[in-house]
C-alpha cells in the first residue's frame, strides 16, 4: 500500500509588495547616506583642531564641535596630568592632554575625536533617515556602539599614559635617548647624536634609589626624550648629584653627569665644548 500524502493547500499571496520594497529601497538608500555622513564625521573629526585657526565663524563653530567635545571629557570630566598648555619645561611635547606620552595623546586628541565626530555625523544622518526604517531602537543600539567604541579609546589612552610615567619613574632606558637641558639662559635638546648617546651611558651608570634630603633651591630640570613617544621631565641637584621623579623618587646620579649639568649651567657649556647661547629654544616660564 503506498503511504497516505500530504496534500498542502494552494494558496495564492494577496499582499502587496510597494510597501515592502519601498521600506527595503529607503533602508539602503539611508544606510548608505550613515555611512557617507559617519565617513565624513571621522574626517571632521580628524581636522577638528585646526579651528583655532579658522577666522570663519560658522565653520569655526562647526568644526570645533569634536575637539571640545574631546577636551571636555579628557580635560574637565576626567582631568590629564598636563601641567598646562603654556608649561615651557615639556618643550615640544607640548600638550593638554599627556605630556608624558606621545602615543597615548595621538589617541585622544586625534583618534577620539575621529570617533566623537563619526558619531555626531553618523547621528545626524540617522535622524533625517525614515522613522519607519531607522526606528528609536534602531538609533539607540547605533548610539551605544559608538559609545561602547569611544569609551574603549579613552581607556586606551589612559592605559597608555600610565604605563608611560611608571615608566618614567623607573627610569626605564629605550635605545634611542635624548636630552633637554636648561639654565638660566633657556634650554636646548641634545638631539639624536653621539653627544646623546655619551650623555645616556653617563646618565644610567651608577643610576639607582636613594634616600636623600632634597635641595630644591638648587635643583634644575631636565627632560629625558625615550624615543619619540615618551617624555620625561626631572629635577636634578648636581652638588648632592641626586635626580628626583615628578612623584618624588630619588635616585643616585654619577659625577660624570652631574658635571655635564654644572658646565651647562654655570658655563653655558655642552660636553663637547659647545657653547649654548639661549638662541635653540627660549624658556619663557621657569618654576622652582
Amino acid at each position: 500500500m503506498e503511504p497516505d500524502k500530504i496534500l498542502l493547500p494552494e494558496i495564492t499571496y494577496q499582499g502587496n509588495d510597494k510597501k515592502l520594497m519601498e521600506r527595503i529601497t529607503k533602508f539602503k538608500a539611508g544606510t548608505f547616506r550613515i555611512v557617507v555622513f559617519t565617513i565624513v564625521g571621522l574626517i571632521m573629526g580628524l581636522y577638528s583642531h585646526n579651528y583655532v585657526s579658522d577666522t570663519f565663524f560658522p565653520t569655526k563653530l562647526i568644526t570645533a564641535v569634536p575637539y571640545k567635545i574631546t577636551e571636555t571629557i579628557y580635560v574637565f570630566l576626567i582631568g590629564t596630568d598636563a601641567p598646562g598648555r603654556w608649561n615651557s619645561y615639556y618643550c615640544g611635547w607640548l600638550t593638554e592632554f599627556f605630556p608624558h606620552s606621545m602615543l597615548a595623546t595621538l589617541i585622544a586628541e586625534t583618534v577620539t575625536t575621529m570617533l566623537i565626530g563619526g558619531a555626531i555625523y553618523g547621528s545626524l544622518a540617522y535622524f533625517t533617515g525614515d522613522k519607519r526604517v531607522f526606528t528609536l531602537s534602531r538609533f539607540l543600539k547605533f548610539f551605544l556602539c559608538w559609545c561602547t567604541v569611544i569609551t574603549l579609546c579613552i581607556g586606551a589612552a589612559y592605559a597608555v599614559n600610565a604605563k608611560a610615567v611608571a615608566d618614567n619613574e623607573a627610569l626605564r632606558r629605550t635605545e634611542r635617548i635624548s636630552f633637554f637641558l636648561y639654565n638660566e639662559h633657556g634650554g636646548s635638546s641634545t638631539g639624536d647624536n653621539a653627544l646623546s648617546r655619551t650623555l645616556a651611558d653617563s646618565f644610567f651608570d651608577d643610576l639607582k634609589p636613594v634616600t636623600v634630603t632634597r635641595d630644591l633651591e638648587k635643583e634644575s630640570k631636565v627632560g629625558v626624550y625615550y624615543g619619540y613617544f615618551r617624555y620625561g621631565l626631572y629635577s636634578v641637584n648636581y652638588e648632592k648629584q641626586y635626580l628626583a621623579t615628578e612623584q618624588g623618587k630619588t635616585w643616585s646620579l654619577s659625577p660624570e653627569f652631574a658635571q655635564v649639568i654644572k658646565e651647562f649651567i654655570e658655563e653655558n657649556k655642552f660636553p663637547d665644548g659647545t657653547i649654548f647661547t639661549g638662541e635653540a629654544t627660549e624658556v619663557t616660564e621657569v618654576e622652582k
